[in-house]
């Protein structure tokens, strides 16, 4: 009986840390970050972006790649390469960053660890 309770106490310890994890698993400003980016990526959609978001995109973006595995969902999701290199052309269409961008966002994954699945014999 004693041994009943003991493995039903540590199936619970191990639900409530794994709760916990799962709430409180990124800081604030992950959160933050991520939040902007949508809000960036939605305004850039709708096209009511302007020139002034420039030092948002950058904030959220230098948060958001400490912590490559939420920048990559977020990527796989809202494609960001390719919604920061829309804002950049129509905003500051001489920024040096831009062609870099550009190529990234041609070349997108097929998953979050960065596999490329699909024909790799397309160009030629």
């Amino acid at each position: 009986m004693d041994n009943i309770i003991l493995w039903g106490g540590l199936v619970l310890v191990i639900a409530l840390l794994t709760y916990l994890n799962q709430k409180q698993r990124y800081s604030s400003s992950v959160k933050f970050a991520y939040r902007e980016l949508r809000e960036l990526a939605q305004k850039i959609g709708d096209g009511q972006s302007s020139n002034t978001d420039l030092s948002r995109w950058e904030e959220a973006l230098a948060e958001l790649e400490k912590h490559p595995n939420e920048f990559n969902k977020l990527e796989n999701e809202l494609g960001l390469r390719s919604t920061f290199a829309s804002y950049l052309e129509r905003h500051y269409p001489q920024d040096t960053r831009l062609p870099a961008l550009q190529e990234a966002a041609a070349h997108r994954k097929d998953s979050v660890w960065g596999i490329r699945i699909g024909d790799y014999n397309s160009k030629k």
